[in-house]
């Protein structure tokens, strides 16, 4: 995976939950976005507008539990049927609990699964219980993101989508990631949203811990794109500040321009809420591919087409100088002034 500097994560702002402890998944739903906690078997719904939260109890009293015998939901999806399913994330037998909400009746029903998570752990030859953090429908199938935890990489698996029905799992696929690093401690996915049908935007954080159950130091977060056959780009989450956001991003909601985001935080204390941020995006809607642009264009070429549009815009129409355009194609990649002439002319762009 590889840092692009062609998009940007940058928080407005974060509001404290109170009352939401562990937030581990978000869900949009309309206006609303649905929170989920993995030390309780609750969810809460939040109006972003009004900063309205209501919750909604699964099982029993829906109190946070202790950490052995919390439930552990840390994915979220919603199927094509409209309902919502929680994913326990088996890295304990505690944690392989499937709970399914109905939204017309606010009905759930929870199941144990840990036939699902022996299927990943064999599909991946995983030695550990895997730790699932993320999950999307696609295709007919349900795939699972797979966090990084000691030696074990990334990865994603893919089963059949009725096994939110009930049905026996198998691995339908496979694939590994090496996500890289934040100031020397691995990025591991924790969160991952459909927005095309060959593109998913995933969260990943950077916590330098030794399993999946351990808690350890967060150096940061980051947001990508991953694209099929699996090519993956990321960029760090700065704060408001123009700092690195040392945030462990655990739920992800996109917004369906892709120019903004809704993202959940996990402070690992329970006696600190969970933070809902509000997140603007850039180049995640890949608008630096223009219409026009012919097959074949690398990604470098894609980027110098995208800022002389939009610095021709900025400047009314009018021819932007050599100097002014290889300025501001640098703050994504650099190149030589000799090497952005050549593309110009080889792309038979103007300046």
């Amino acid at each position: 995976m590889t840092e692009d500097r062609a998009l940007t994560a940058r928080v407005v702002e974060f509001n404290p939950l109170e009352g939401v402890s562990a937030g581990s998944a978000l869900v949009r739903i309309g206006a609303r976005l649905l929170a989920v906690h993995d030390d309780a078997f609750r969810v809460t719904w939040i109006d972003p507008a009004r900063f309205k939260l209501t919750p909604l109890v699964l099982r029993g009293e829906g109190t946070a539990l202790p950490k052995a015998r919390k439930p552990d939901f840390e994915a979220a999806v919603r199927t094509p049927d409209g309902d919502v399913h929680l994913l326990g994330s088996g890295s304990t037998s505690r944690r392989c609990t499937f709970a399914r909400i109905d939204l017309e009746s606010l009905t759930v029903s929870l199941q144990d699964r840990a036939d699902v998570y022996r299927c990943v752990q064999k599909a991946l030859g995983l030695e550990i219980r895997p730790n699932v953090e993320g999950a999307i429908v696609r295709d007919g199938r349900l795939r699972l993101f797979h966090r990084a935890s000691g030696r074990a990489p990334s990865a994603i698996v893919d089963v059949p989508i009725d096994v939110l029905a009930g049905a026996a799992p198998r691995a339908l696929a496979t694939q590994t990631f090496d996500l890289g690093s934040l100031d020397g401690v691995g990025l591991a996915f924790t969160d991952a949203v459909a927005v095309s049908a060959h593109r998913v935007i995933f969260a990943a954080a950077a916590e330098d811990t030794p399993d999946a159950i351990a808690d350890g130091p967060v150096t940061g977060s980051v947001l990508g794109i991953l694209e099929d056959p699996g090519n993956a780009r990321f960029t760090r989450l700065i704060a408001a500040d123009g700092t690195p956001c040392r945030s462990k991003v655990e739920g992800l909601a996109v917004d369906d321009d892709l120019q903004g985001a809704w993202i959940l935080t996990d402070p690992d204390d329970p006696r600190r809420p969970t933070e809902l941020g509000r997140v603007e995006l850039r180049g995640f809607d890949d608008k630096y591919v223009l219409p026009d642009a012919r097959d074949g264009l690398t990604r470098e070429e894609r980027v110098v087409l995208w800022v002389l549009h939009e610095t021709q815009k900025e400047r009314g129409g009018r021819n932007v100088p050599t100097a002014m355009l290889w300025g501001r194609v640098c703050e994504h990649f650099y190149i030589s002034p000799e090497d952005l002439s050549a593309m110009l002319a080889r792309l038979g762009a103007r300046k």
